[in-house]
């Protein structure tokens, strides 16, 4: 399961749910599920390992790839 955000199209309300898939998403104020996926912070921020890292968003910025001592290797 995963934590998506969500706009209610029908009564404006802009929520957090917890979903196996995104069709499953219900308003808990008027439980419609005319609702749309929004992008979260946490979605847009910066660069994590999986995505090749690097940048002054994290990854391996010193130089130090493959050696195992920042940690990300």
């Amino acid at each position: 399961m995963k934590l998506y955000d969500f706009h209610c199209n029908h009564c404006d309300e802009d929520f957090e749910d917890l979903v196996t898939d995104v069709g499953d998403a219900r308003c808990p104020a008027c439980a419609t599920a005319d609702v749309t996926k929004q992008l979260s912070a946490f979605s847009v921020g910066g660069s994590s390992r999986s995505e090749g890292g690097g940048g002054s968003f994290g990854g391996c910025g010193g130089g130090a790839c493959g050696t195992g001592s920042c940690g990300l290797s």
